[in-house]
């Protein structure tokens, strides 16, 4: 399986889009991260909100412990305490279901931003590059093979332009029907250059 081609020009091409690509999911990865730091600052009062449920909870419960201590009435006077306490308790966990559900919120629209355009990408270069390879692997099978250069040079005679063949060799089919080695491989080479391929002297 070829995964460049022979010719330095396509090569530099298929690796200078390989590398296009890969610091174009770093990109959109970091814009990602900067995307979900973003919308996690909405989640910023609920640490607030937290620490005052925490320390009501805390100071209520005390006084509803000091409270049960004064004779006969402690026991009926700790209820507005003991029901402070739980406002203290639900702003705790109101913070906690802010903190999460904004945690959600980023994490979605961060994987949104970022997939989107990688997707895209990612996916046309995959089209492009195994399009190449199955083209590469079907006309560079057996280069070494006289018969399968024989091949490629016919099919050179038969797909290429009359001056592209001409520019090559000035009688394309006698030289064909020759059956020169060379000019069976500068014929082949034309049809391999296609991908970028060259046969193996």
């Amino acid at each position: 399986m070829r995964w460049y081609a022979d010719s330095p020009g396509r090569r530099t091409r298929q690796v200078l889009m390989d590398l296009f690509v890969v610091a174009w999911v770093v990109l959109w990865v970091l814009v990602a991260r900067w995307v979900h730091g973003l919308v996690m600052t909405l989640a910023a009062p609920a640490e607030p909100l937290r620490d005052a449920g925490t320390s009501l909870r805390d100071r209520m419960t005390e006084a509803a412990a000091t409270v049960t201590e004064i004779p006969l009435v402690g026991d009926r006077l700790d209820a507005p305490f003991t029901g402070a306490a739980g406002v203290g308790a639900d702003l705790v966990d109101a913070g906690d279901t802010l903190e999460r559900s904004v945690s959600t919120v980023a994490m979605v629209v961060s994987l949104t931003t970022a997939a989107t355009p990688v997707l895209l990408v990612v996916l046309l270069w995959l089209l492009v590059r195994v399009t190449w390879m199955r083209r590469a692997a079907a006309l560079g099978r057996d280069l070494d093979d006289p018969e399968s250069i024989e091949l490629l040079a016919l099919r050179a005679l038969v797909r290429q332009h009359p001056r592209r063949l001409q520019a090559v060799l000035a009688d394309p089919v006698g030289a064909f029907r020759s059956g020169d080695p060379s000019s069976l491989r500068a014929l082949a080479d034309l049809e391999l250059g296609e991908v970028g391929l060259r046969s193996r002297r």
